[in-house]
């Protein structure tokens, strides 16, 4: 073997070893990268388990099928949860009690209090979810009676309000939601009544009267809407 290629053997063996040394460094940079940032991480949470316990706590308890301020899981009832105090967070979730804690739903700040001399366990832990927020509106519709008068309910909470009015002529003596009879009187129909209905929706309501007088039938219900809000829940110390 000639020098010349002892020397290239020697310079590509040279060059191996210094690639080697520069990959070695990048990946014990990488890996001490990580595992600082791993650490840092695990130190954070352990300074406010707490904390975190709490906020975690809270927030499933607010989206909670069984609470008594949703209608099911992740659907909130508007007028409930407004109604929600510190005091009934703290009863349900006692992590919570003395801490600092901050519940706002939109742009709504439902709950906001300060800690009661609980040492501070660092920053504030915060939860953000999207919720489906209930609401309930009253609504009215009438119709002049005739032969087959009817009111077309679009949504409801499984009761309505009926009013009859009719003239000395006309006699309403049946009104049916769907397919049930919910007022009958073959004397005639005659005031203000409040019924049970089927939990259908669409729901038509039909009064059914003979005459040839006039006359009005009235139905009135609560009508859900809903919309999909920020749930934000803040607890520090």
């Amino acid at each position: 073997m000639s020098d010349c290629a002892e020397v290239v053997r020697i310079d590509r063996a040279q060059a191996n070893l210094i690639g080697f040394a520069v990959a070695l460094v990048v990946v014990t940079t990488v890996t001490v990268a990580g595992a600082t940032l791993a650490n840092d991480a695990l130190a954070d949470a352990d300074r406010q388990p707490g904390a975190t316990r709490a906020a975690e706590a809270l927030a499933a308890h607010l989206v909670d099928a069984d609470a008594t301020h949703t209608r099911r899981r992740n659907a909130l009832r508007a007028s409930a949860v407004s109604n929600l105090t510190a005091a009934d967070l703290d009863d349900a979730v006692p992590a919570l009690r003395g801490r600092s804690v901050r519940v706002s739903l939109g742009e709504a700040v439902l709950v906001d209090r300060e800690g009661e001399d609980v040492p501070d366990d660092g920053r504030p832990v915060v939860v953000d979810r999207r919720v489906r927020v209930e609401r309930w509106t009253p609504e009215t519709d009438r119709v002049a009676l005739d032969d087959r008068a009817q009111v077309l309910v679009d949504d409801h909470d499984g009761r309505v309000t009926i009013r009859v009015e009719t003239s000395p002529s006309r006699t309403v003596r049946t009104v049916r939601a769907g397919d049930r009879v919910v007022l009958h009187d073959p004397s005639g129909l005659d005031g203000r009544y409040d019924v049970s209905v089927p939990h259908t929706r669409p729901l038509p309501v039909a009064f059914e009267s003979v005459g040839y007088g006039g006359g009005t039938g009235t139905v009135g219900w609560t009508a859900r809407t809903g919309t999909v809000e920020r749930l934000v829940v803040t607890v520090g110390a």
